[in-house]
């Protein structure tokens, strides 16, 4: 009978919690600044090397030999055709839900008239973006949902998609058959690191993008880490990881298993429940031994389960821990969450797993992870779009321009001040001129 740790214990403050877990800023930067040395060679050997390098590198890690990247129109639309009705109606559910979340989040143009001068911000969407969608054991077309559908609601005109192939150099139907709906033409099997350098520099066949998004494992994100800057990206994702805080009457069955979805996501994974009542922390531990005893995977994934004094505490270790994922199981959580201040996606109350949020309901779960919700978000329209700031000034001299040269010159920028006194008199000229001879 196969068995999973599951660690019960009191605890008294959020130190202990964050020692059981390594979650620190110092783990974080040890964890991508190993994996970055790894992948440092093959992001070279991609610039250098082009698709030679990539075909290398994905005979290396994927065991199969692909030369020619990009799956034909043809063999998306025969995936399509292939599913069965009720996949399809799901996709068109799924996806309708998602694009009408992520169509509130647009954000547009806007402008500030003075005096007959006008400034503001000129938004738009960007030229092209590639979106990363994981392979290994499983296909995630949800992943491609959640990366495409923002990208297309921000108006983005060029999208590609990068999954890895299997050993027989395939994609999933699945993965194929989504992007066909979405109306994606370029979807390359190619994935990894050797993924990332591509869309970044771009080769003989893959285009080089302005932006790179989804997630991945520690190789793929070490490299956009690695090529932040060359090309943009959405955020570096690490091991993913649930906080459910819960009060005695909560669900323990329902707990059990939202706490065993999360595990199941990797070897990594970080799965976690803090409450005040031990009857409630107890009968979860048996139902998750019970659960894991039947399911198919083979690895062990530890499970954290805190009992606190009382849950004024919880709400400290969830800001320290800042959770990719929370799940609010108390009463009044609506009021109570107003505690939270970091977390990437909060789910309250018992109808309210993470796997509805994974499958579709309506937000993104392309999120902060690594305690990174206390500065980011989750991925948005907004990833999509970017702002000029637009300065147009009136043709008459309503501007003080003496007002700005002050500055430039408590700044010593010479040709600053003059560039602005430039646009007054001459005799103004004259005085900056001396000025600056006589210091």
């Amino acid at each position: 009978m196969k068995s999973i740790p599951v660690i019960l214990k009191p605890v008294f403050d959020q130190e202990e919690v964050l020692s059981d877990l390594a979650l620190s800023r110092r783990e974080t930067f040890r964890f991508f600044e190993q994996a970055t040395e790894r992948v440092r060679k093959i992001v070279e050997d991609v610039l250098e090397k082009g698709d030679a390098a990539v075909s290398h590198y994905t005979r290396q890690f994927d065991g199969c030999n692909v030369t020619d990247f990009l799956i034909s129109q043809a063999r998306l639309e025969e995936s399509w055709e292939s599913l069965s009705s009720s996949f399809k109606e799901t996709l068109k559910v799924i996806v309708d839900r998602v694009r009408r979340f992520h169509r509130l989040q647009k954000t547009n143009s806007w402008w500030l008239s003075e005096q007959g001068s006008f400034m503001g911000e000129w938004m738009r969407p960007l030229q092209s973006c590639a979106v990363y969608v994981p392979g290994g054991r499983f296909a995630y077309p949800s992943s491609l949902i959640m990366g495409v559908v923002p990208a297309q609601e921000a108006g983005v005109k060029n999208i590609m998609v990068f999954t890895p192939p299997d050993r027989e150099g395939n994609v999933s139907p699945e993965i194929m058959a989504t992007c066909f709906y979405l109306g994606i033409d370029n979807l390359y099997r190619v994935g990894g690191a050797q993924a990332i350098a591509a869309c970044a520099f771009g080769t003989e066949s893959i285009p080089a993008v302005d932006k790179i998004v989804g997630p991945g494992n520690v190789y793929v994100t070490a490299a956009k880490k690695l090529l932040y800057g060359v090309v943009g990206i959405d955020a570096l994702a690490g091991p993913s990881e649930v906080v459910i805080v819960a009060e005695r009457g909560a669900r323990a069955d329902w707990i059990a298993l939202d706490l065993l979805a999360q595990a199941e996501h990797d070897p990594l994974a970080k799965s976690i429940l803090l409450s005040d009542s031990e009857e409630l922390l107890v009968t979860v531990k048996k139902k998750v031994e019970r659960e894991w005893a039947s399911n198919p995977l083979e690895r062990t994934v530890p499970i954290y389960l805190y009992q606190l004094e009382n849950l004024d505490l919880a709400w400290k270790i969830v800001e320290a821990i800042a959770p990719e994922h929370l799940e609010v199981m108390v009463s009044r959580g609506f009021e109570v969450v107003d505690k939270v201040k970091s977390a990437g996606a909060i789910f309250i109350g018992p109808y309210a797993p993470v796997a509805l949020g994974d499958y579709g309901y309506g937000p993104n779960h392309v999120l902060p992870t690594q305690g990174s919700s206390r500065f980011a978000s989750p991925l948005s329209v907004r990833d999509f779009v970017v702002a000029s700031s637009v300065v147009v000034p009136a043709s008459d001299p309503n501007i003080n321009f003496e007002l700005f040269a002050e500055l430039a010159a408590r700044e010593g920028l010479y040709f600053h001040q003059k560039s602005l006194l430039a646009r007054m008199n001459r005799d103004l000229q004259a005085d900056i001129r001396r000025e600056y001879q006589e210091s």
